[in-house]
Order: C-alpha cells, then sequence, then structure tokens
C-alpha cells in the first residue's frame, strides 16, 4: 500500500520535471537574415505602392521551408519563395506596402514561419507615409523661394554621435519651373548633407527633401539651431533652419563596470541664489567629483542664458579628485522670478549629461 502511495506521488513529480526538459530539446532550425529591418524612408501616396525584398540563408544541414507569411496590416501584402530552401541557398520575401490617407511614422511587423521553426522570425517594414494634401496652400504655409514648408524650421531633435540622422521634410513646389539643387553646395559644413527625391521636382509638384545630421562630424555637443543656405540650380539660394541637440554616444555598461567607468557627481544640482537686487553678478561655486576609477572629462559646459558665464578649475579630474566650478550670472535688465540652467556634458556613460538648476527672485 506504501509503496503505490510512493508511486502516486513520484508520477506527477516526474512528469513534471520532463516537460521543461522536452522544451529544451526543440531544435530551431533559424535561416539567417540579411537584415530584418529595412526602412523604405517616405513614401509619398501619389507615387503609388512601394516595393522592398528581405533576403535569408538557409545555413542548416536540412531543407527548409517558408510555410506562412503573416503581416499585421492589409496595406501591406508579401510574396515568398515556396520551395524547398537546401543549405547555403537563399530565401526572398517581397514585401509591398501600400500608402493609405493617415500620415506619420509606421513599422510593420512581418512574421514569416517555416517547417523548421513554428514561432517564426519576426521582420519590420518602417518608413514614413506623406499622404496627398487637400488643399496645398494650407498644407504647405511656410514660403522659401518657390518651395512650400509645413513649418518653418527642420528639427531633428535628438542627435547621437554613433550614427546620422535622417529627417524626411516633405516640400511643395509653386514655382513655375521645376526645383533642384546645384551640384556645387561649398558653403555647406561636412556633417549636413541634403537631397531630393526626386532630384527635380516638377512644377505644382511635391518631393521630399532628406536632410542627413552627423553628430560625429559635428564635433560639438549641445543644442544648435543654424541656418544653412544651399545653392540651387539657377543660381539662387534657399536658406534653411536647422535644429538639433548632439548628444555623444555611449553603450550600455553593464553592471560589474559601474564602479571603474567614470562617474560625476555634483555638490548640488540646485542652487538658489534666493533675493538678487536687479543689475548685480552673483558667483557661486559648485564642486565636481569623480567616483568612479578611470578618469573624468568635462567635454562642455553650456548655459541657456547669455548671462551666465563659467570657469572650472580642471577638465580632467580622476579617481576621487574634484574640480571647481564657479559660474556668475548677470541680473542686468531681468525681474522677477527666475530659473537658468547650466548643462555638463563628460564622459561618465551612465550620466553623460548633467544639468544645475539656478534659482533667483531678482528685485
Amino acid at each position: 500500500m506504501k509503496q503505490y502511495i510512493y508511486l502516486l506521488i513520484l508520477i506527477p513529480f516526474f512528469i513534471a520535471l520532463s516537460l521543461p526538459l522536452e522544451a529544451q530539446n526543440i531544435d530551431r532550425k533559424l535561416l539567417t537574415w540579411e537584415q530584418k529591418t529595412i526602412h523604405i524612408g517616405a513614401v509619398l501616396e501619389e507615387k503609388g505602392p512601394v516595393e522592398t525584398t528581405f533576403y535569408a540563408l538557409n545555413s542548416n544541414r536540412e531543407g527548409i521551408i517558408i510555410t506562412d507569411v503573416i503581416t499585421d496590416c492589409g496595406c501591406t501584402t508579401v510574396n515568398y519563395s515556396k520551395d524547398t530552401l537546401h543549405q547555403e541557398q537563399i530565401a526572398s520575401v517581397q514585401v509591398r506596402f501600400d500608402p493609405d490617407h493617415r500620415g506619420g511614422e509606421f513599422s510593420k511587423v512581418i512574421i514569416v514561419r517555416t517547417n523548421q521553426d513554428i514561432y517564426g522570425d519576426t521582420l519590420y517594414l518602417e518608413g514614413i507615409n506623406m499622404p496627398v494634401a487637400e488643399n496645398v496652400e494650407m498644407a504647405y504655409p511656410i514660403r522659401k523661394g518657390q518651395l512650400g514648408f509645413r513649418l518653418p524650421g527642420i528639427n531633428l531633435g535628438n542627435v547621437f554621435t554613433n550614427e546620422p540622422k535622417i529627417r524626411y521634410v516633405e516640400v511643395h513646389n509653386f514655382g513655375k519651373e521645376e526645383f533642384s539643387f546645384s551640384d556645387m553646395q561649398p558653403q555647406l559644413p561636412d556633417y549636413l548633407t541634403f537631397r531630393l527625391e526626386p532630384e527635380r521636382i516638377p512644377s505644382g509638384q511635391r518631393g521630399v527633401l532628406v536632410v542627413n545630421y552627423d553628430g560625429q562630424k559635428k564635433n560639438d555637443l549641445g543644442f544648435f539651431d543654424e541656418n544653412i543656405k544651399l545653392n540651387l540650380s539657377e543660381g539662387e539660394e534657399l536658406e534653411l533652419r536647422i535644429i538639433a541637440v548632439v548628444y555623444e554616444y555611449f553603450a550600455p555598461i553593464p553592471k560589474s563596470m559601474e564602479n571603474i567607468v567614470p562617474r560625476l557627481t555634483l555638490s548640488e544640482n540646485e542652487v538658489d541664489l534666493k533675493e538678487v537686487s536687479a543689475g548685480r553678478k552673483v558667483q557661486r561655486n559648485i564642486t565636481l567629483s569623480n567616483q568612479g576609477q578611470d578618469d573624468l572629462v568635462i567635454r562642455k559646459i553650456t548655459g541657456n542664458c547669455d548671462c551666465l558665464s563659467f570657469n572650472l578649475s580642471n577638465k580632467m579630474i580622476r579617481q576621487g579628485a574634484r574640480a571647481n566650478l564657479e559660474f556668475e550670472f548677470d541680473t542686468k535688465g531681468r525681474r522677477g522670478i527666475d530659473h537658468k540652467h547650466i548643462t555638463i556634458f563628460s564622459n561618465d556613460p551612465i550620466n553623460p549629461v548633467r544639468t544645475i538648476t539656478i534659482k533667483s527672485n531678482i528685485k
């Protein structure tokens, strides 16, 4: 009787133990994709559907058959290789995106299942959908020469130094002649490139201005608001306002390295100057220290106002050492409650940008 009871107890135990082992033994023979994400850029509705192709290699000894391809939207259709893919053979999944009236950025999911992998690989088709404007005069209210823009400036947002940032800007040619850029752009800084899609925009039609901003080539950090001039094919110039915030890129730091990498600490994150007489210049000091083992380098210090000036005693701070940041706030021409900010850029990979708030009540 006891043996029977023990057997009843042990059978469920062994069944439960065998389940995760079975799951671990599932052999997923995957395809090796050339790229799992394709960005097709700006899609103009009047140009019709856009097509692109994903390619995959079967590096397994067994043959693989694509059994099913699923998309998350009726606007995305696919055509794929249906023959058996033997070792070292290449599969293709052709994707066709049909733009609709919904504008903005999109990311379409495509799941590719095979006879060797029931879970499937997930691919992404990304881009920017640009529907046709019902009223071009209202849609492009900002005029720069013969071109119409939706906004007065081109804001690239945050730009990191590890890869260029691309912005697609919709433009409309209101001129009587086609619009194009000159091949010679001697005034253009090397961190900025521009191109038109198509290269020549006919009269009364729209196109896309592709802006490429290289944060590494900019060789500077912080907020930038610049006016850039482009030479046109007919000898005229086009002036554009370009806005960007450039940050240094740092790869993720493992937990084990957090005490080794440079670590910036501040004696205070907020300085309250309290009541200050108008027209005075007020000085204060903030201590910067390095709690990491590697050398801390202060890349740049900026303020959000010309009324702030700085003096840093040392840009390189060794382990356990300190540096003194003296700042001066000129209250000339200011009244009432005031907030200013000091931004510090450093090689601290965990907190590379630190902000100090300067509060005051100017009377």
